[in-house]
């Protein structure tokens, strides 16, 4: 492994050339330089997140003191940026009076900026958390610290929905500082656009160079002489070009965590010494906007309307046991929020406590109200956390083996397990307490005291649903049934009888779809509708459907990835060449049957890697398949990728990905220039041929990375090709030289549901596919009181047209946000026809993929 640089830093983004010695810039179009100053905001990556989030927080403190020991209105005085605002929220969290006086002083001053995202986010989080993060921006407005704009450093892109989300948060305006590798920027850098989200709304984006110059050109170390050649060769760069038309530049003064220090003010003192002509002082990048936003709409800069999709996602593979996790984290605490909020409403019952803290047991004791708030509260952070974009320490790459590297990522794969460990708690307690909500007295309906073991489901959601439930039985086994449940509501079915035994056999045939597996090829060679007799399965692809495919560089490649920096896995040098190859078995499948399912279970060796059991799931009445892949995946150094390979036969397809609060068509719905050899989704994809009925939706429980149309990992394209309706599920990849992690292994069962759609695939169906992905039924094999039988008495409408969130408050009421899916508004309607009596219900308008919140109250 070569040696790689400590840092995550960019390349010199001066102009070409030596730097210049300083003197008169002549007639240049640039008036003035802005300095902005923050730290570029890592939780993790040049120290342990354990150490490193509670660092930050202090930084709070010694800016303001910075602020004190530099005063004034100069251009030399102290001004400073955060970055993002979990820092301030957490400085908040502890600090006195004064304190927090000086913090609202200072930003009313315009000396200091708190900016609105909560961390530098990956393209992980749905909507969900997206609003959690915006929402905790009530805290610090509630202590008279105002929000503006959002900024964002190193990761290339950005959810199309955080426009929405943005703007419902009062934020307009948002800084991109991407970094140059691994990725290209949609426009030149620097520059400045209009970013227009699904609803409508606009953000003005301000796409910045990247923050690392503030180090590389000596900024923030004060090195005063090389900081004037490199701005003076920047500012240079700007004047010459005709697409600039800003008379401003603004320079970062940040890096990777760096403490905060005053050392970039003599910068500014000696540039103003030699630069008059164009002066330079210290801004926050509100002040920043403040300048430029006004010249952009001026001069009519562009509007950009789609995805940002983000060419770094390609790390979610490094990690894909933990990024599983994680997303089961966050279906749990969905779970648990509504279980938990529609109890609040109805009223606790007498739940069956165990009396044993056991993973496998029910809760031991019932939190109160404010723990419940406390806990959702402590989900948040921690599924925050994780998506946050650092994925390993500086020297992951080079010292892999080292105790720092190893320490670094078990602190943030710790996040991803925290929030699973306390959401499924969450979730657990929140079964228990619905299903007796209401029933104070701990009265029996008729028939339950025979206490038989059965299967309790819960539903989540605002919508009816029928749909597949595996629970665990007495720790030793699990049973797979089928389960109807009303909206936000609780089914009891029987417990299903054990399947019969298996035999061997290539097809299988039950309910909608009928299936021949040819190990020889990796998967499914033919999978028919039967209602409508289409063939599923493109036989092009030279593999089948589930078939595992591996890709390693060829040997004896040269590329300069191999032979001289990981780095230049880069759109400068693309490639390398890959050698691609599917598993392949000689056993004969086994096929199993129960009463409301078959499957047809499969064994093959992907090459390198020990053997893989896929397991593909049919039901008699219901039109919808399950796969599974069973993966063992040993620890290994070196770029290689795992897929799982879904070709299906839909020609010349349009491709509908769910990302956070939109679903986009891939290629025609993206910004310039942004990621197109693979996506991070939320969970759904709808493959469609545009003006024809009759399309795939299909969707990924577990592993968000997609590739579309068929491989193209390191083509660095710009053009999405995509001649046929391939989904590539991109289970792991190792193509990294820092910040992710170097070894790539994961060891467990991925899974994914699809169906064939016999009308159009829409964008509204493909984010219901998703959501319901997310939000899975809720259901254990369960031997306790049941006293709820059906809906539970919240009722949204219309139901096919909005989805609903419930979440339990810590003023004790209850909020339902719903959210428009479609973009023709909606009225919709909140009621309550349960026990008890609740206030709060009623109507309210939705724009086009607009989202608005009811809170709710039991009252008496």
């Amino acid at each position: 492994m070569p040696s790689l640089p400590a840092d995550d830093r960019t390349d010199d983004l001066a102009a070409d050339g030596a730097p210049s010695p300083g003197g008169p810039l002549l007639d240049r179009a640039i008036r003035q330089v802005l300095l902005v100053g923050h730290t570029h905001h890592d939780v993790g990556y040049t120290n342990s997140p354990r150490l490193v989030d509670d660092l930050h927080a202090e930084t709070v403190r010694r800016v303001l003191d910075l602020c004190d020991t530099n005063d004034g209105d100069g251009p030399d005085a102290f001004r400073w940026t955060f970055e993002v605002v979990r820092p301030v929220l957490r400085f908040l969290e502890t600090a006195g009076p004064a304190d927090v006086d000086r913090l609202r002083r200072r930003v009313a001053e315009g000396r200091v900026t708190v900016t609105g995202g909560y961390l530098n986010m990956t393209q992980l989080p749905g909507d969900a958390e997206l609003d959690a993060a915006y929402d905790a921006l009530d805290r610090l407005r509630a202590a008279g610290v105002p929000v503006r704009t959002e900024q964002h450093g190193d990761v290339n892109g950005i959810a199309w929905g955080a426009v929405d989300a943005m703007r419902r948060a009062g934020i307009d305006r948002l800084v991109m500082a991407l970094n140059p590798d691994h990725g290209r920027p949609p426009y030149p850098q620097p520059t400045g656009f209009w970013w227009e989200g699904p609803a409508g709304g606009r953000v003005f984006t301000w796409l910045s160079t990247h923050y690392g110059v503030g180090e590389e050109w000596g900024i923030v170390d004060g090195d005063v002489e090389a900081a004037e050649a490199h701005v003076a060769d920047f500012v240079a760069a700007l004047g010459e070009r005709d697409d600039y038309p800003y008379d401003t530049a603004v320079v970062h003064a940040a890096n990777d965590n760096r403490w905060p220090t005053a050392l970039f003010l003599e910068v500014v003192r000696h540039w103003n010494a030699r630069h008059p002509d164009v002066p330079m002082r210290t801004a926050t990048v509100d002040e920043a906007l403040d300048v430029l936003r006004p010249q952009a709409e001026a001069a009519d800069v562009p509007v950009a309307r789609g995805e940002w999709s983000d060419w770094w996602a390609h790390g979610h593979g490094s990690t894909a046991r933990e990024v599983a996790v994680y997303r089961e984290a966050r279906s749990f605490a969905r779970a648990a929020q509504t279980t938990l909020g529609l109890t609040r409403l109805r009223g606790d019952g007498s739940p069956a406590l165990a009396d044993v803290i056991g993973y496998r047991r029910g809760p031991v004791r019932l939190r109160s109200d404010a723990e419940v708030a406390r806990d959702l509260d402590r989900v948040d952070a921690e599924l925050l956390l994780f998506a946050e974009h650092t994925w390993g320490s500086w020297e992951t790459y080079s010292k892999p083996y080292s105790s720092f590297s190893h320490s670094h990522w078990n602190a943030k794969a710790g996040f991803a397990y925290g929030a699973f460990d306390l959401a499924r708690d969450l979730a657990v307690e929140g079964l228990f307490r619905v299903v007796v909500s209401d029933d104070p007295a701990g009265a029996r309906p008729a028939g339950s005291a025979e206490r038989a073991t059965r299967v309790v489901v819960v539903n989540p959601t605002g919508r009816a649903r029928t749909e597949p439930v595996e629970v665990e039985v007495h720790g030793r086994a699990r049973a797979r049934t089928v389960a109807t449940v009303p909206a936000f509501g609780v089914a009891t079915v029987p417990l299903p009888p054990p399947p019969g035994g298996s035999r061997a056999a290539r097809e299988v045939a039950c309910g909608a779809y009928r299936a021949v597996v040819d190990p020889a090829r990796g998967g499914v060679v033919s999978l028919v509708h039967r209602p409508t007799g289409r063939e599923l399965v493109d036989d092009v692809a030279g593999h089948g459907l589930g078939a595992v495919v591996t890709e390693t560089v060829v040997p004896g490649s040269e590329h300069p990835m191999v032979v001289r920096d990981p780095k230049d896995f880069h759109p400068d040098f693309p490639g390398p060449d890959f050698d691609r190859r599917h598993a392949t078995g000689d056993e004969e499948p086994l096929v199993t049957e129960a009463g409301t399912w078959a499957r047809i279970a499969w064994r093959t060796t992907p090459p390198g890697l020990p053997t893989t059991t896929t397991t593909l799931t049919l039901y008699r009445d219901l039109d919808v398949v399950d796969l599974e892949v069973a993966l063992v995946k040993p620890e290994v150094f070196g770029p290689e990728s795992i897929h799982v390979a879904f070709p299906f036969r839909v020609a010349d397809p349009e491709l509908l990905l769910e990302t956070a609060g939109a679903v986009y068509a891939a290629e025609t719905e993206q910004l310039p220039d942004t990621s197109k050899d693979w996506y991070s989704i939320q969970h759904a994809v709808g493959v469609h041929r545009p003006g024809e009925d009759g399309g795939v939706l299909w969707g990924a429980v577990d592993a968000p990375l997609v590739q579309l149309g068929g491989l193209h990992t390191g083509e660095w394209a710009r053009k999405l090709r995509a001649p046929t309706g391939y989904v590539s599920s991109w289970l792991m990849n190792n193509l990294h030289f820092t910040n992710f992690q170097a070894r790539q292994e994961g060891t467990r069962a991925y899974r994914y549901r699809f169906a064939a759609v016999d009308g159009p695939v829409t964008r509204e169906r493909v984010r219901v596919f998703g959501r319901d992905l997310a939000e899975p039924l809720q259901a254990r094999a369960y031997d306790g009181p049941v006293t709820v039988d059906g809906a539970t008495g919240l009722r949204v409408t219309p139901a096919d047209r909005v989805l609903a969130e419930v979440r339990p408050l810590a003023d004790g009421s209850v909020r339902v946000r719903l959210r428009n899916v479609a973009a023709d508004p909606v009225e919709a309607e909140v009621a309550w026809d349960g026990p008890g009596r609740v206030v709060g219900a009623g109507p309210v308008l939705l724009g086009p993929h607009g989202v608005g919140d009811v809170r709710l109250r039991r009252e008496g």
